[in-house]
């Protein structure tokens, strides 16, 4: 055997060997994990029949509460008549026209006046002093916002619509 083929053999040996002290240097610690687990495993209790039929005794149960339930609009705290919404006769066509304009599409009544209101594209939920579309809102009610832009006074009714008026309305 010539020295190139001694060399190379060495070479070979001396790096499978390597490669095999990283290898074990790496997978002893999973290994150790491994065994660990596996302890814990055999010690702790897992689910048991006992706790399935537990589970499923507890979801039978809140399904027979649903299936029980009566809504009652007098037993509510909220009313659905204090939401209202904008569809109209058109529906989703009527509030896509004129995206860029301000329309009031509903208006929530509760501890505080607010109102969803679609300008530019975007929708916001706006209460008494809030700004949109470049005027103040003043006064939300549940026909209608004020918002004062400048000098005008402009009322947006839930049907989109808008009448200018010339006096401001007073703040309060």
């Amino acid at each position: 055997m010539s020295n190139r083929s001694r060399t190379i053999w060495h070479l070979l040996i001396f790096l499978t060997i390597l490669s095999l002290i990283i290898t074990a240097v790496v997978a002893y610690p999973v290994q150790r994990d491994w065994r660990k687990a596996q302890i814990r495993a055999q010690e702790e209790r897992f689910g048991t029949d006992q706790d399935l039929e537990d589970v499923i005794e507890f979801l039978e149960q809140r399904l027979d509460q649903r299936n029980r339930y009566q809504f009652t609009l007098e037993a509510e705290p909220m009313h659905l008549t204090n939401v209202i919404y904008l569809y109209g006769g058109g529906g989703m066509a009527y509030r896509m026209r004129n995206k860029d304009k301000l329309r009031v599409t509903a208006i929530i009544d509760g501890k505080q006046q607010q109102a969803l209101i679609q300008y530019d594209k975007q929708n916001y939920r706006v209460v008494v002093g809030d700004s949109v579309g470049g005027g103040e809102v003043v006064w939300i009610d549940a026909d209608e916002v004020v918002i004062v832009k400048g000098d005008t006074e402009i009322h947006y009714q839930l049907s989109g619509l808008y009448i200018p008026s010339e006096s401001l309305r007073e703040k309060n």
